[in-house]
């Protein structure tokens, strides 16, 4: 997913996706028939980059309902909102550690944008990283040991780092002149999956981290790919793509092979930021829809 794309999402940032329950071999049913969840939307505003807590009884968000982004959490049951950040800043791109006690998100505080840490009741706020060039899209690692990243340092393409939050330690793990963006750990840590975007393709990866070579998973290069997941037992990675004109949720078997699309986006709606739940069951996702974003929840047919 370029730059441009994700302006195009969310002004600003980016993503966006849409509802409908899955079924086995490449099937999918209408979401007209499947009655999947509107957990959060308002006409105008955008909920955008979700992501659901171990117990599923709370989602993470960013929201631009105070004219800059901030960051809260939803409590599903009650419908009530907790923030984590109330300040005349953008704090956008947040993630969870598995524990969902700290938050990692970026911010334009300090005047570019940079990653942060904060306790999930917004306390104990600390910068992590410190360079001129941009510093987005943070991960937690299963293990809660690394937060990988991507950053324009160095070079005006966007790598992925890793940052160890014991030691404060950065790694690069890839240069290269294309885009590689939106990393994410295998439940087992022993591949990265990731975004990588240049002149002749625009594809999901995924990086094999003993030897750090680079394999194409989705081979569409010219359809624009996007916010890719493993699933929670790292067989399937979840992702979206216009492979069908609009941007849909897809999963594709991490092995080769089955790719499935598990909804369908209407013209001018945009279904994306896709999230499974720890126990695999639950897919919450975004889904631009008129002049809002909304975060929705389905349930997945066999997970397999």
């Amino acid at each position: 997913m370029n730059i441009s794309t994700i302006v195009f999402f969310f002004g600003a940032l980016g993503g966006m996706l849409s509802s409908c329950a899955q079924t086995p071999d490449n099937k999918t049913t209408s979401p007209e028939k499947e009655a999947c969840k509107v957990l959060l939307g308002k006409d105008g505003t955008e909920y955008a980059y979700p992501r659901l807590s171990k117990d599923k009884k709370t989602i993470l968000y960013q929201s631009n309902e105070t004219g800059k982004w901030q960051l809260s959490i939803l409590d599903i049951a009650a419908g009530s909102r907790k923030a984590i950040t109330r300040d005349t800043f953008n704090n956008n791109f947040p993630d969870w550690s598995a524990d969902n006690r700290l938050v990692a998100f970026v911010s334009d505080r300090d005047g570019n944008e940079e990653i942060y840490l904060v306790h999930a009741d917004g306390s104990n706020l600390q910068r992590i990283t410190s360079d001129a060039g941009r510093d987005i899209h943070p991960y937690f690692s299963p293990d809660g040991k690394y937060i990988l990243f991507n950053s324009t340092r160095g070079n005006e393409s966007l790598d992925i780092y890793r940052y160890t939050i014991e030691t404060g330690k950065v790694e690069r793990l890839t240069q290269t002149n294309d885009d590689e963006t939106c990393a994410r750990y295998s439940p087992d840590m022993t591949r990265i999956v990731y975004l990588r975007n240049g002149p002749t393709m625009d594809d999901v990866f995924e990086l094999d981290m003993s030897n750090f070579l680079g394999e194409n998973i989705t081979k569409t290069p010219t359809v624009p790919d996007g916010w890719p997941m493993y699933g929670n037992n790292g067989k399937w990675i979840y992702y979206s793509s216009m492979e069908s004109g609009t941007y849909c949720i897809y999963r594709v078997k991490t092995a080769g092979g089955s790719k499935q699309q598990l909804t369908t986006a209407l013209f001018g709606e945009e279904d994306a930021r896709v999230y499974i739940s720890a126990d695999g069951k639950t897919m919450i996702y975004n889904k631009r829809k008129g002049n809002g974003i909304d975060i929705r929840s389905c349930e997945i047919v066999s997970p397999r």
